[in-house]
């Protein structure tokens, strides 16, 4: 219907692809609203050809065009109709869910008719009639009167000639066109009347893959319309009367009421209502079905309750759509979770709206990676919207005729916004190799100029240009410590290769250099020592890895470091045996020191294997100790450092013992026998100085590790009872051989020990104990521990055990106390049990046998088609084998394959079961797979049921009474699996 021009719509966007837009707005001259449809890929051939069909098939039930030219807003080829008043039946399907049979047909038989009218035109331009091509729900508009055909685009004269060149597909959308579409076959009357029964099929499944349960007649004319051959399908005159007549006989079918409140969630009055139908319906479909509409929401009682908040992030948007399209693949008409859907394609419109400018922001925050899940997650929900019905509106405040990329093609859309995100990460990346570059070079001044272009490029407030100029700053300091180490470099040069330094020397240098450009002409401070230098290079190196002149310098100050610790540990090698000397040669020795010092002062000393700098620097003390003491100290020597071994300080004993040794060497003949037994003693102690740091460092380690297994979720009971094992034995040894003072801060951790100890014990017999099923293993296990901890706290706790113990032997000996009180129950449980197992047995073997008789026959119910409800006597195998050949090429491979599996002949080897189930299982499902990514056949449809029944008849006849009880689960469970769904004749059968 026209609107006037008192009533004019106003410019709004109705439709938009990539290659089309169409909009509504007021015609200018009249006043009256007109739908323009604007080519934006095509020429004005394609918009004539439109305008020509549509012009040949005006007339009742067609929406009236009434030009042809070009649009003045895109200077683009366009037609313009008369705008009607009403709403296109895929945002009914929007609104509404699942249509109700009646209305459907209603709708749909005033379509047909216009069908019928176009298919016996009869004009020189179409002698045989017209087809319209691209009959669907999106170009069907209900109007107050009628059911208008919208969209001539794909209307063609019907003809019989084929192209013998190509195979092209000939229909409108797929989904909606026949399968010898995209076979080439030429458009005719039953390609219009395929798309009719597909749309009628889409209303009354409301969009969904699922499948409510209709009336026989309905179910019918659906097969018939979509059948794979167009021979099979009535014309569009027999379809016009057969849905006007089913729409009238539809409004009192009491099963319609019934499907109407189950699909609705009007669940009240189970009683009630289950009686009603009860004595009106034909069969106990729409009450079944309506049943377990009911039990599904009381056993999920806030299911059809929406969200109060709506979600805002892409993400959460596309889950919150995943639970409205499960609700309503159970409740297809339920209006609350309609609305709400409703609402999230707004949402999620609104987020592709707003999508470039939260790019912007990201790229603008620098946080890169987290904007490309921003956009993975946007265009999983503009895929996920746009395919539910009524699409994905998206706000705009453009001219509709003028709409950009976003709203032609959202994705192609965020693809842009992926590459200009793509650019902006190379750029940021270039800008950091800038200054990487300049880092190279040790150029200061360059790398800062470098920072302040990412920053003046990025913004102030640039995360990365902070980030980088803080490196900078920390490079500078590395640099100035460098450059304050020249001194101490250059004076390595004559003790060492002065060659083979160069590229230490070029690198402080080059540090040098740099500071003096960027801060001062002078490199002021204290000097930087050798091995601090060897640290802030490595240090360089870690921070800077960019920087190659690094290692190379690392590299030779190392091995120069490492050739000045091994002169130093030759110089003292050979003071120490001028020290044997008598008299002591004390100026070759000073000049010794001296050298030791001054290599000392260059800190020139590192660690050498097992010779440590720290040894090294003791050594060059104990040499300038021992050049300063006279020989009349040796025996207070050896005195004093057997007071100290006495009381357990085994480093200063050590220390003066081996100072009173090499004092006594080189003396008389007389003092050989004391030197020998200092010698000894020396040996001795330092044996039991390594076993005491030894079992000190043990500890430590122990300590540390039995801490880090206690916070490790992997650990197990076994690896943390030998640490504490080991530390205890530990902590006995030191509460023995250490000073007393000490030994008594040994005694507590040891004390410490043995209650962690215990705890663990605890802890292990608790998990055996979670993990033992039998009562009597569980009562041994509960005596032992509760014997383990008695011994252990009477033993290792003395007198007063800590309260920790004392609970934990309470709590065993509850424990043990239940642990017996469940092994007298279940003795007195079993001797119950054995007067029932025998009649109970009986009674289970006919219980499985009736069970599997039904699980068989309501696999059957749900399975098989309309034409074959009534069969009762399951197919033979040459049945089978004949079926098999006239089903399709595709799938008759894996129909030999299902046949071969579903009977024993099939196996190899003894008869097992499970694994005959899982291949049966396995083959049924890639046969299902291969029928759902066709149009399946009524055929295809009841070779997977007799392969089914062939099946459990040869299960219920090869396998014994004792594994009945598990093939009947198993075949329980393979009928709930969810991609069975696609072979269901309707949604209210029951498994």
């Amino acid at each position: 219907m026209s609107l006037p021009a008192a009533t004019a719509e106003p410019a709004r966007l109705l439709h938009c692809s990539p290659e089309r837009t169409v909009y509504v707005a007021s015609d200018a001259a009249s006043g009256l609203a007109l739908v323009t449809k604007v080519y934006v890929a095509g020429s004005m051939a394609e918009a004539e050809a439109e305008f020509a069909m549509a012009r040949l098939a005006a007339g009742p039930g067609v929406a009236v065009y009434r030009s042809v030219g070009i649009d003045a807003a895109t200077n683009r080829p366009c037609v313009t109709t008369n705008f009607e008043a009403g709403t296109d039946l895929d945002s009914l399907v929007a609104e509404l869910g699942s249509l109700p049979a009646a209305l459907a047909c209603r709708l749909l038989a005033p379509v047909a008719a216009t069908l019928a009218r176009l298919h016996m035109l009869r004009d020189p331009v179409a002698p045989a009639g017209l087809c319209h091509g691209d009959v669907k729900p999106r170009n069907l508009l209900r109007t107050t009167t009628t059911t208008l055909l919208l969209d001539f685009e794909h209307a063609r004269p019907i003809s019989n000639s084929r192209r013998a060149d190509a195979v092209v597909f000939t229909g409108g959308s797929h989904g909606f066109a026949p399968p010898e579409a995209t076979h080439g076959a030429p458009p005719d009357s039953a390609f219009d009347v395929y798309g009719l029964g597909a749309s009628l099929s889409w209303l009354l499944r409301g969009g969904q893959w699922t499948e409510l349960p209709q009336h026989p007649d309905v179910v019918a004319i659906v097969r018939a319309c979509t059948s794979a051959n167009p021979a099979e399908r009535p014309t569009a005159a027999v379809l016009a009367t057969t849905l006007a007549s089913l729409a009238d006989c539809l409004d009192a079918d009491p099963d319609e009421a019934t499907l109407d409140d189950a699909s609705s969630g009007r669940l009240q009055h189970e009683t009630a209502v289950s009686s009603q139908v009860a004595k009106t319906h034909r069969t106990d479909t729409h009450r079944l079905f309506w049943r377990r509409c009911h039990q599904l929401a009381e056993r999920l009682p806030g299911l059809l309750r929406v969200p109060s908040n709506q979600p805002t992030e892409p993400a959460a948007i596309t889950r919150e759509l995943g639970v409205a399209g499960r609700v309503l693949a159970r409740f297809p008409r339920h209006l609350a979770t309609l609305h709400w859907r409703r609402e999230l394609c707004r949402a999620a419109g609104a987020v592709l709206a707003g999508a470039a400018e939260q790019v912007s922001t990201f790229c603008r925050a620098e946080k890169l990676n987290p904007c490309a899940s921003w956009l993975a997650d946007v265009e999983t929900l503009a895929q996920t919207a746009r395919a539910l019905p009524g699409g994905c509106p998206i706000p705009s405040e453009e001219s509709p005729a003028t709409v950009g990329l976003l709203h032609r093609n959202p994705i192609a859309f965020l693809h842009r916004l992926r590459d200009q995100l793509a650019v902006a990460r190379q750029e940021l990346a270039q800008d950091v190799e800038a200054i990487a570059a300049a880092e190279r070079q040790l150029d200061l001044r360059a790398a800062e100029a470098a920072v302040d272009h990412m920053a003046a490029r990025l913004g102030g407030a640039s995360p990365t240009a902070a980030r980088h100029r803080d490196q900078l700053h920390r490079f500078a300091f590395y640099c100035d410590r460098v450059a304050r180490a020249e001194p101490n470099v250059e004076s390595v040069g004559p003790l060492w290769d002065a060659v083979a330094l160069q590229p230490l020397a070029s690198l402080v240098a080059a540090a040098a250099t740099a500071c003096q450009r960027r801060t001062r002409s002078e490199v002021t401070g204290g000097a930087v020592g050798l091995r601090s230098l060897q640290i802030t290079l490595a240090n360089l190196a870690e921070e800077f890895p960019h920087l190659v002149q690094v290692p190379p310098a690392l590299d030779v100050l190392t091995q120069a470091l490492a050739h000045l610790t091994d002169q130093a540990w030759a110089l003292l090698a050979d003071a120490q045996k001028k020290l044997q000397a008598v008299p002591v040669p004390v100026r070759p020795l000073q000049l010794a020191l001296g050298r030791l010092d001054s290599l000392r002062i260059l800190e020139a000393f590192i660690d050498r294997g097992q010779q440590p700098r720290g040894q090294l620097q003791d050594g060059i003390e104990a040499l300038r100790l021992r050049i300063e003491q006279a020989r009349a100290t040796r025996d207070r020597l050896a005195e004093g450092a057997e007071h100290a071994l006495s009381r357990g300080h085994w480093t200063t004993g050590l220390f003066d013992m081996e100072r009173a040794v090499a004092g006594l060497q080189g003396g008389d003949e007389n003092e050989g026998g004391e030197v020998t037994r200092l010698q000894e003693r020396v040996e001795q102690v330092r044996r039991r100085k390594r076993e005491v740091d030894a079992a000190v460092r043990r500890n430590v380690e122990l300590g540390s590790l039995y801490g880090t297994l206690q916070d490790d979720p992997s650990s197990t009971f076994a690896s943390r009872l030998q640490v504490l094992s080991d530390r205890r034995d530990c902590l006995l040894f030191l509460t023995v051989h250490v000073p007393e003072e000490r030994g008594v801060l040994y005694g507590r951790d040891l004390r410490d020990v043995e209650t962690q100890l215990a705890l663990e014990q605890s802890g292990l017999a608790e998990h055996q104990l979670d993990g033992t099923v039998d009562p009597g293993a569980r009562l041994r296990l509960a005596r032992a521990t509760l014997e383990r901890l008695s011994t252990s706290m009477t033993t290792a706790m003395g007198i007063d055990p800590p309260g920790r113990m004392v609970r934990l032997l309470e709590h065993w000996r509850t424990v043990t106390a239940h642990c017996q009180r469940a092994v007298e129950q279940l003795h007195a449980e079993r001797l119950v049990q054995a007067r029932q197992r025998r009649r109970l047995w009986s009674m289970a073997v006919g219980t499985l046998l009736v069970c599997t008789t039904a699980v068989g026959l309501a696999v059957r119910s749900w399975f098989l088609p309309a034409q074959a409800a009534g069969r009762t006597v399951p197919l033979s195998t040459d049945d089978l084998a004949q079926l098999a050949t006239t089903l399709p090429g595709d799938l008759r491979e894996g129909a030999a394959a299902l046949l071969a599996q579903a009977l024993p002949g099939g196996l190899k080897g003894p008869l097992d079961y499970r694994t005959w189930h899982e291949g049966f299982r396995r083959e049924l499902r890639a046969f299902v797979e291969s029928m759902q990514a066709r149009e399946a056949t009524p055929s295809a449809r009841a070779f997977a049921i007799g392969c089914w029944d062939a099946w459990l008849a040869a299960a219920g006849a090869l396998i014994g009474d004792a594994d009945r009880a598990e093939l009947l689960r198993l075949s329980a469970e393979l009928a709930g699996e969810p991609w069975l769904g696609g072979l269901q004749p309707s949604k209210g059968t029951t498994r």
